[in-house]
């Protein structure tokens, strides 16, 4: 995946996350429970590197980022087929989803929360902890300690 096609990926959840209705949660316990189970989700599929980042303050796109690095491509289809499991028990069903089973990197879209699913080499070229670099860093002990 180059830059541009990661690009065009950000402009297509924009404009599906300001068509679409976002999950109707504000700052609150609920909302960051449910990050903390996605996070908790993909932990439990050996997701490793697990970085969840509070955005609310730089972007209308999502208040959460969670950003995931697998070994290989149907570890990160089990990575989002736990992650989208382990929501729908809490009522969130994906806006949308990018990438499929064979893919190097997988994006979900919940609303509040996208996820990124990558492969180590996608992830160190991309880069998005840089990118996001401003954001709030959300402690794992808390996501460990929740779940």
């Amino acid at each position: 995946m180059n830059a541009e096609v990661y690009s065009l990926k950000i402009k297509t959840l924009r404009k599906q996350s300001n068509s679409k209705q976002k999950n109707k949660f504000k700052k609150s316990t609920g909302e960051i429970n449910f990050a903390y189970a996605a996070a908790k989700a993909a932990e439990d599929k050996k997701g490793e590197n697990i970085s969840l980042l509070d955005v609310s303050r730089l972007t209308v796109v999502a208040d959460y980022f969670m950003i995931v690095t697998a070994r290989s491509s149907p570890q990160i289809d089990a990575i989002a087929k736990n992650i989208e499991a382990n929501l729908s028990l809490l009522n969130l069903k994906p806006i949308s989803k990018e990438g499929n089973s064979s893919s190097s990197w997988i994006i979900l879209d919940f609303g509040n929360l996208v996820v990124h699913i990558m492969q180590e080499n996608e992830r160190n070229y991309y880069n998005l902890e840089r990118f996001w670099s401003n954001a709030l860093v959300v402690n794992n002990k808390l996501w460990k300690k929740a779940s």
